[in-house]
């Protein structure tokens, strides 16, 4: 679907904090007729400079365009902007994007206010920073309806890749949390190397570059571990349970030679020890993962 499937290519970004302001500029470096409102008008200036329009009010910057994006601080400061509106009804194919952090269950109140305005509505995760935003090089992850999102598709590819998971209100937000899962362990662990490297006196700039040269190789290590979690298969591949723990143990030492808190490596030995225990030691890493879930 082209950018022309949005009349005159207008979107509207209410809040402009860091990713806000990120989301408008990446929006007109694309082409994109923006309007802009924050509530501390202030803000909207340097992207005013750069060729936004600025609303006066957030009902005036939902007005002008089909595609409204929402990045404010939180749910209670979206209901507060949403609840000061005075119209009660909006024209047909006006789509609300919700990429403000909440819950499902706030997620799905603002599907129903939505609703109710007759706008449509679709829910968002930016995997990303404000940088990556900037870039093209953040990933749009979106809930709700499939025709809304095959509409805004065009314009969330502004930020980098966009895809759909659910037509399900709230399954935006908690692959947000899904993910998290994920990035803030990757880096903590980082930050734990790092904390090593300085308590030992090796140099930081070794780590990165030893780190980042196996980047490519980690990563397609990742898309192999998925694929036996998916599968349920965890015969062996590159080593057992027992091999992996056997070597984090003198990473754990390491912490406790040097006084690096080890908090973070002794809860990642007690996920070896829990498998190893649960006679997993022999199977592959991902082994780890059947003892995370519930029983079922």
């Amino acid at each position: 679907m082209s950018h022309s499937s949005l009349k005159a290519r207008r979107v509207s970004v209410l809040g402009l904090g860091l990713m806000g302001s990120a989301l408008a500029e990446a929006l007109l470096r694309e082409g994109w007729d923006v309007t802009v409102w924050n509530r501390s008008p202030g803000k909207a200036e340097p992207l005013i400079e750069k060729g936004a329009g600025a609303a006066s009010t957030a009902e005036e910057a939902l007005e002008a365009s089909d595609v409204v994006l929402l990045c404010v601080t939180n749910h209670l400061v979206t209901m507060d902007i949403l609840g000061r509106l005075k119209k009660a009804g909006y024209g047909p194919n006006r789509t609300l994007v919700q990429l403000t952090t909440m819950t499902p269950q706030e997620s799905a109140g603002l599907a129903a206010w939505s609703e109710d305005r007759g706008l449509e509505y679709l829910e968002g995760s930016i995997v990303g920073v404000p940088e990556n935003v900037k870039e093209q090089g953040a990933n749009i992850v979106c809930s709700g309806p499939k025709a809304a999102f095959d509409r805004c598709e065009p314009l969330l590819r502004s930020f980098g890749p966009a895809l759909h998971l659910s037509e399900e209100i709230g399954a935006a937000v908690n692959f947000d949390r899904v993910y998290y899962a994920f990035a803030y362990g990757a880096l903590l662990s980082f930050i734990q190397a790092a904390a090593l490297c300085q308590a030992k006196g090796f140099s930081q700039d070794v780590l990165t570059q030893i780190i980042l040269s196996r980047w490519n190789r980690v990563g397609e290590r990742y898309r192999e571990m998925g694929e036996k979690i998916a599968k349920g298969d965890h015969s062996v591949s590159q080593a057992r349970i027992a091999i992996w723990a056997g070597g984090y143990e003198e990473t754990l030492a390491l912490c406790r030679e040097t006084g690096v808190c080890d908090a973070l490596p002794s809860a990642i030995m007690d996920n070896f020890q829990r498998a190893i225990d649960a006679g997993y030691g022999d199977e592959e890493l991902t082994a780890v993962a059947k003892v995370l879930l519930p029983d079922r």
